[in-house]
């Protein structure tokens, strides 16, 4: 995204990221100010008295965003982003990604290097920064056998299993998206700097950190919960009883995705916290890929079979029908907009069928009025 595209005006994102920057403004404050504001341009422009009627807005916040005076800051990170082919991506822009919308806890920002994922279908592989052989022989084994399936590959860019799982996904042509704790000037591990071009060739990284932020401690439990949210399902695979993976996992159960883990020797210490999840039922054990398929409700094979459209029933449909499911087999996520605009189907008429054909499981409705295959 150019910070001049006309789906995002760059003087929202100027005031957009010099909101970011108010201390005590987190996720869910931004976003109430801008609902009940309108803009980030307006909340900058509006009186004390006007953002008083903001839910659970103070004085204190308020005088925090009238007497805001680093954008200076703003300036700087505008020009890192813009140097470095980086796209601020807020919670209302239609590139923002889909799955963070669900959550209360997601960020209103993000900042994307690399394409958006077209993937309708994402899976995340986390486990233990100094895996064992066989660990990182499941990841890759694993990987090759989701090859040409159209999934996408979510992890965290740590040593171990999660460079594994994107090298892994390079490799076999997948997408793949990093999720970064600091911002994008301050790669970490540093080691891994040099994956970031493959990477975001064949996927993205993402922070929501400013570029210049460094990784510290209490960011990376933050990171986890992107992680887990941009997971349809997680595989924790090899992990102590504590640590950034079973902080993943513990957000993914939350949020109510498909919690998967690699199950370990008893006597295993590095396997201990997958067994504990499987033991307490929270995750479900996978020992190779038909498990994670089953365990998804996936099917392998090309294309067509991978959605699981029977033959008997696409040639049941009506011609216009038929046109829509091709449409979102080639193209994944799409808007209603996209499909009126491609497609000779009337407005009313794609109402119609969108209920029929979300009756039949052939399609599901996503948030922002966006179609994708069921």
């Amino acid at each position: 995204m150019s910070l001049n595209s006309t789906s995002y005006p760059e003087e929202e994102i100027y005031y957009g990221l010099a909101l970011a920057l108010i201390p005590g403004i987190g996720h869910i404050y931004a976003k109430t100010l801008l609902s009940y504001n309108g803009s980030f341009r307006q909340i900058f422009h509006s009186k004390g008295s006007q953002l008083l009627k903001t839910p659970g807005m103070g004085k204190e916040l308020i005088r925090r965003i009238l007497n805001f005076t680093d954008f200076d800051k703003v300036e700087e990170e505008l020009k890192y982003i813009q140097d470095h082919q980086i796209s601020p991506l807020f919670y209302n822009h239609p590139d923002f990604p889909q799955r963070l919308l669900y959550f209360n806890d997601s960020p209103f920002l993000i900042f994307r290097k690399g394409n958006a994922t077209n993937s309708t279908r994402t899976l995340g592989i986390v486990g233990t920064r100094s895996p064992s052989q066989a660990g990182i022989r499941w990841v890759n084994d694993l990987i090759s056998d989701l090859k040409d399936s159209g999934i996408a590959i979510i992890s965290g860019f740590a040593y171990g299993i999660d460079i594994t799982a994107h090298r892994a996904s390079i490799r076999e042509g997948l997408e793949t998206v990093g999720v970064l704790a600091g911002g994008l000037e301050n790669i970490y591990p540093a080691l891994h700097r040099k994956y970031i071009d493959d990477i975001c060739r064949h996927g993205s990284i993402i922070t929501e950190s400013f570029s210049h932020v460094l990784p510290d401690k209490q960011r990376f439990p933050m990171r986890n919960r992107i992680i887990a949210a941009l997971s349809d399902g997680l595989i924790v695979v090899e992990s102590g009883a504590k640590g950034g993976s079973i902080i993943t996992a513990e957000f993914a159960f939350s949020y109510n995705k498909n919690l998967m883990a690699v199950p370990g020797k008893p006597c295993d210490l590095m396997s201990k916290g997958c067994n504990i999840l499987i033991k307490t039922q929270k995750a479900s054990m996978v020992e190779d890929s038909s498990d994670v398929f089953r365990e998804m409700d996936w099917h392998l094979g090309n294309q067509s079979d991978k959605y699981a459209i029977q033959t008997e029933m696409f040639n049941s449909l009506s011609d216009k029908e038929q046109s829509l499911i091709t449409f979102l087999i080639e193209k994944g996520e799409v808007s209603v907009d996209e499909i009126i605009k491609n497609l000779d189907i009337r407005n009313s008429e794609l109402a119609s069928m969108i209920l029929s054909l979300t009756l039949d499981g052939l399609i599901v409705q996503l948030p922002g009025s966006r179609l994708a295959i069921g």
